[in-house]
């Protein structure tokens, strides 16, 4: 850790503490650093169960946000920060502290790019642009995502690719394997974690694709991130409706199915950006269950990301997965557990505590040239 300046880092975020950034801030305090989070509502446990220990510090910033620039600022201070980790979502708070002109370095990391999900007052529409244009350093999910986003703003140049990586603790070992379902009944299992919905005009209603599956003779498990009844889902013929477990659990409970779903409504989904170019939980939840992914044709990045990987299929060739040898399966399956370590966020995180150096370094060389310039 001598090499490191950027020790003390301030996660900021204007909502409760999300998943992605409570899975950033474990592995960054895994390699020592302190992790100071300044967050609105609820702590990671109330909202999760877990991670309030990933954090040296957990402020929660009052209701009404007027002192909240005074309040960063302090806490700059008193607890010795090198640089702010801003999460994004809403874009105010970011917009805040990146005119603050502090002593110490902004990130800005675009959880989600709001333009592609609603339309924007002006207010809105400039707190985006000062979040996209002038933090020192902006974080994007994926590729493709970053390359929509610059459609709309001139995005700086020290900028960074990171995933929604899993936690290197969610793998679960190959001995941990529930027996397949498949092994008794020779059905082919599929199971769908996450958000549904049986409102017409949603992205997650996925009754149509669960029909057409269905109709194919797979048997599909559905494992919704809320308990409620799901009528319609629940009449269709080969599909459960399970109740919701907590995270652990749930990946061992699902290492029993042959394969994860991936998909949403592909008329709403094909035509919205954020989640075309977007890189999900769920894949990454499949691959910690050690269990190949099967996704949908219209989602870009993580079709790419399935097939360049070689961890599953495409949902609409159906043949290539429901009628796959047991050989092949066991060797794809084999493929995925000695392949999936370099998507866990402890590996990744170098990328990261990289990434905060080098800002640290540009931010410290540019207020360097100003003060010169301003004596001279």
């Amino acid at each position: 850790m001598a090499n490191i300046s950027v020790k003390n880092i301030l996660f900021v975020q204007d909502t409760a503490p999300c998943i992605r950034t409570i899975k950033i801030g474990t592995a960054l305090s895994s390699k020592k650093l302190k992790i100071h989070i300044a967050y609105r509502d609820k702590t990671p446990n109330e909202v999760y169960g877990y991670g309030n220990d990933s954090f040296k510090t957990l402020i929660k910033l009052p209701q009404y946000s007027f002192r909240d620039k005074q309040i960063i600022g302090k806490l700059i201070e008193e607890l010795n920060i090198d640089l702010i980790h801003f999460h994004n979502e809403p874009d105010k708070l970011g917009a805040k502290l990146i005119n603050a002109k502090y002593s110490v370095p902004v990130i800005y990391d675009q959880h989600d790019f709001m333009s592609f999900k609603k339309r924007l007052s002006n207010k809105e529409k400039k707190n985006e642009r000062v979040c996209n244009e002038q933090a020192d350093g902006t974080v994007y999910i994926t590729k493709s995502y970053k390359k929509e986003v610059s459609k709309y703003y001139r995005l700086i140049d020290n900028s960074i690719i990171f995933g929604n990586y899993f936690p290197k603790e969610s793998t679960l070992n190959e001995k941990d394997f529930h027996p397949k379902l498949s092994d008794t009944d020779n059905k082919c299992h599929l199971v769908y974690l996450g958000r549904i919905s049986e409102a017409k005009t949603e992205h997650r209603n996925i009754l149509k694709i669960i029909k057409q599956l269905s109709n194919k003779d797979f048997v599909i498990h559905i494992y919704p991130s809320r308990d409620k009844a799901f009528k319609l889902y629940k009449k269709i013929k080969n599909v459960y409706v399970h109740n919701k477990l907590p995270y652990k659990e749930l990946i061992k409970e699902i290492s029993k199915y042959d394969f994860g779903l991936t998909i949403f409504n592909e008329t709403i989904a094909s035509k919205l950006p954020h989640i075309k170019y977007a890189m999900g939980n769920k894949s990454y939840d499949y691959l910690c269950a050690g269990i190949p992914i099967v996704v949908q044709n219209c989602l870009d990045e993580a079709k790419e990301f399935v097939l360049g990987n070689k961890f599953g299929f495409v949902m609409e060739n159906f043949s290539e997965y429901k009628n796959l040898s047991k050989e092949s399966y066991n060797n794809l399956v084999d493929h995925i557990i000695q392949n999936r370590k370099i998507f866990a966020m402890e590996y990744q995180i170098n990328r990261v505590i990289d990434f905060y150096e080098k800002t640290k370094e540009l931010f410290d060389e540019q207020k360097s040239f100003n003060n010169n310039a301003k004596k001279t």
